[in-house]
């Protein structure tokens, strides 16, 4: 309206200034003709500005429905709005509410709770007539005891676990081993050394650029080792018969002075010969000491060869001879079947002979052999049990394992000096005594300190303790002492009943 009220004064000015205008400049105009001039001026104007005035109307009402559709759209939302919060709320309040009555309900159901409990607590006093210190007491015993239960069975599960993947890892830790360690000891038993007396025989040995070296080395499958010493030179071999015939053959070409392709061959034969014969001997003096007549020429030969080979230092004739003697000993003391132990301690370790071509255990190769021959069955289980991998099945077969166990415990048999051996022993059995405390009342070490043996006392001790125990003294004694292979713990409980008959 106010923009209406502009226009009509604008109006009314362009009117008045028109009209002075033409009063001015055109004098000779009539008046009636400038009204009528103005008037349609007007009228133009005055339509003009009626159509503005009808277009701004309309635009202004469409901005005020336009508005009005917004305030209402927007007071609807904050009343919907309103709602929910007023909903919420109540929803909020209603929990609050709910929340104290439980509150208070466990707050109630608490109390209660303890109430019943120093009841009980006072009715379980009474009843089983212990204080409250003495039923924890108990109690921390009982969960001990559990605990050591538990203990145990975790350990055989660990050992189970353990045995499962020790093979693999067994390999895995020997090829590392072997490669990575010096092996001093191959050179003792693997090379023989021929003394010189002359230092100029070793340039006769090796001949015009090294040929009576490879000629000698063909021809006995050995290594000569000619820079170790001065005076020396060595053979070495991993085979024992092959290392013989050789250090032979030497020998008798240094004494004779011709060393030459052709002068070596025959030696290497005639060595063969005479060791052949040797072994034959050895084979023909074993089944004397054996007291085993006509025994099979094949086995003669096998056997025979045990001069040739070694266990763990120890010459394998030797061990046989005296395995032969102490079993032939505890069976005639004993009653037992003497022919039979003889032949057994005879045979017992024949397997180590073909340890290096056939991969398994000496004692079933010894026991293979045996069958090979046609040999009775007792005689053949006392072999193969001589180590106890094989059940044995007559007090024969027990015989043959101790004499076997004996000769191989016998201090300096094997390597291991009288003071060093009672070391180790003494050492092992202080662990298992300082393990087992007072719990304890015998400790043995036995086949050569191997085995230790512990015997507890069993009203102290329980079976899950004794499997604990057993594993505790087995780390110690890993953990400080130092000892040949492996050694095994074996915890004993038993309860022995007594009584006299009057």
């Amino acid at each position: 309206m106010e923009t209406v009220l502009y226009l009509f004064l604008g109006l009314v000015l362009g009117i008045a200034l028109v009209l002075g205008y033409l009063k001015l400049n055109n004098a000779s105009i009539s008046r009636k003709e400038m009204l009528e001039e103005a008037e349609k001026e007007a009228e133009k104007t005055i339509q003009k500005a009626k159509e503005e005035a009808a277009n701004i109307k309309e635009e202004s009402e469409k901005l005020s429905k336009k508005v009005r559709k917004e305030s209402a759209e927007q007071e609807n939302m904050l009343l919907e709005r309103e709602k929910a919060i007023n909903k919420r709320s109540k929803m909020l309040d209603e929990k609050s509410s709910n929340l104290e009555k439980e509150q208070e309900f466990i707050k109630r159901v608490k109390k209660q709770l303890e109430d019943s409990r120093v009841k009980l607590k006072k009715e379980l006093e009474k009843i089983s007539n212990l204080t409250r210190e003495e039923a924890k007491e108990k109690l921390m015993k009982e969960v001990e005891e559990d605990l050591v239960d538990h203990k145990a069975k975790k350990i055989r599960e660990t050992e189970k676990e353990i045995k499962d993947i020790a093979q693999e890892k067994a390999k895995e830790i020997l090829v590392d081993t072997m490669q990575s360690i010096e092996t001093d000891y191959v050179s003792e038993t693997t090379t023989s050394v021929i003394e010189l007396e002359d230092e100029a025989v070793k340039g006769r040995i090796i001949g015009k650029d090294g040929r009576n070296i490879r000629s000698f080395e063909k021809a006995t499958g050995v290594d000569i080792i000619v820079d170790e010493a001065p005076n020396s030179i060595g053979v070495s071999s991993f085979d024992p018969l092959r290392r013989e015939i050789a250090k032979v053959a030497l020998n008798k070409l240094i004494k004779d002075g011709r060393i030459h392709p052709g002068s070596i061959e025959e030696e290497v034969n005639k060595a063969k010969k005479e060791i052949a014969q040797e072994i034959k001997k050895n084979g023909m003096a074993l089944a004397e000491e054996a007291d085993w007549g006509g025994l099979d020429p094949g086995l003669i030969k096998l056997i025979g060869k045990m001069k040739y080979r070694s266990s763990y230092g120890q010459s394998l004739m030797d061990h046989t001879i005296e395995v032969i003697r102490i079993g032939s000993v505890i069976a005639n003391n004993i009653g037992a079947d003497t022919e039979l132990v003889k032949k057994a301690c005879l045979l017992h370790d024949v397997g180590k002979l073909l340890t290096h071509k056939i991969d398994k255990p000496h004692y079933d190769i010894s026991g293979q052999i045996a069958r090979k021959y046609e040999l009775p069955e007792n005689l053949v289980n006392a072999i193969e049990a001589h180590h106890l991998d094989v059940e044995p099945q007559s007090v024969e077969a027990m015989i043959v394992h101790i004499a076997d166990a004996i000769s191989g415990a016998r201090p300096g048999a094997r390597r291991d000096s009288y003071e060093s051996y009672i070391k180790r022993v003494e050492g092992i059995e202080n662990v298992a005594k300082e393990v087992g405390n007072d719990k304890i009342e015998e400790v043995y070490a036995i086949h050569a300190g191997r085995e230790i043996r512990v015997i507890v006392k069993p009203d102290q001790v329980s079976d899950e303790e004794a499997t604990v125990m057993s594993k505790d003294i087995a780390d110690k004694i890993k953990e400080t002492q130092t000892y040949p292979g492996t050694i095994q713990v074996t915890v004993i409980r038993e309860n022995r009943a007594v009584d006299v008959a009057n």
